[in-house]
């Protein structure tokens, strides 16, 4: 299948309540929305990022053609903000994308590889990883084509986001999972 008849199935697939489909590496993957301690780090990010940026969960991503995940944040610049609601955002625009790691060792995979190597080839300045499988966190940069990661810690430490953010994010109300505070 060409890949802008798999897009044009990916967009009319009817997903039923509680699941949300990514396109990733030319694959439909359903997946169950996330439970809210995988929620805690976007809602923080939406919460708190401060003007002149702004932080979005759950944006589509065009980070190729046959690559379109939904990140659970992304920070951009507030006057970057696409006018179209239904496209996918241009990881053009993107200054950090947040993933929070999931439980099964499928999505742990696609969350510390995956995705780190395909946000690196489109651009991206900055990945943040969440894993509440260990309570930590971890920054990284862009250097050339790849990642390196400049900062990390564990849940309540605060996050320095680089500039041209500069803010600082904090992570004291997050938990791992399990429900326990770090």
């Amino acid at each position: 299948m060409d890949s802008n008849a798999l897009i044009k199935r990916w967009r009319e697939l009817d997903v039923p309540g509680g699941l949300r489909a990514e396109l990733l590496d030319g694959e439909i993957v359903v997946q169950a929305h996330p439970g809210h301690f995988h929620d805690l780090p976007g809602r923080t990010f939406v919460r708190h990022t401060p003007a002149p940026f702004a932080a979005w969960s759950e944006r589509g991503l065009l980070v190729a053609d046959d690559y379109r995940p939904r990140a659970d944040a992304v920070v951009i610049r507030s006057a970057d903000c696409p006018a179209d609601d239904e496209a996918d955002w241009p990881a053009q625009i993107v200054l950090a994308v947040v993933e929070t790691v999931s439980t099964t060792r499928t999505a742990i995979k696609r969350d510390w590889e995956d995705k780190r190597e395909r946000y690196a080839e489109a651009g991206i300045p900055v990945y943040l990883i969440v894993d509440p499988n260990d309570a930590t966190w971890h920054l990284l940069q862009l250097d050339g084509r790849h990642y390196v990661e400049t900062a990390k810690g564990i849940f309540g430490q605060d996050i320095p986001m680089p500039e041209p953010m500069g803010f600082t994010v904090r992570t004291a109300g997050w938990h791992p999972y399990g429900g326990k505070s770090a």
